[in-house]
This record gives structure tokens, sequence and C-alpha cells, in this order.
């Protein structure tokens, strides 16, 4: 996958060890799942979350809002908490 050049080295590099991480450890089963291809990717969630982490969001609304100032069309806050 190409990252918008606008995009943190730091948080390209977070995607893409998630994304090499995500094809070998997680089952077909999952990665394939029913409508998959209509949701923002599990990877991208992962990764703004753990990008929260790094910048010491405590909650889960900081860490969302800290992922839409990168991905302004971002899922929306329900879609984001378990």
């Amino acid at each position: 996958m190409t990252y918008n050049s606008t995009l943190p080295k730091v948080f390209v590099y977070l995607l893409t060890t998630i994304e090499t991480l995500y094809q070998t450890s997680v089952p077909l089963e999952v990665q394939n799942r029913k409508n998959v291809h209509l949701a923002t990717s599990d990877c991208l969630v992962i990764a703004c979350y753990l990008w929260g982490v790094l910048h010491f969001s405590e909650t889960l609304k900081a860490k969302h809002q800290l992922a839409q100032s990168l991905f302004p069309n971002f899922l929306e806050y329900s879609r984001f908490v378990p």
C-alpha cells in the first residue's frame, strides 16, 4: 500500500509493521471476513490506536480525535470503540 507523504514517517513505519504482522499472524478467515472491503482496514485502526498510545492519549475518545487529525474521513467514534 502507498501512503500519503504528509503522514509522519513513524506512523507509516508503525502501519507497515502492523500490516506485515497482520498478514503473517491473523487467520485468513478474519482477514477475508464478510464486507471487509467496505470498512476501514483493521491495520489502520490498530495503528491509529497505537499512535494514540504513543502520544499518551489516555482515553479512546482522545485516540480517535488524534486519528481524525491524521485522517479527516476516519471512521466515526462509535465504530472505533469495541
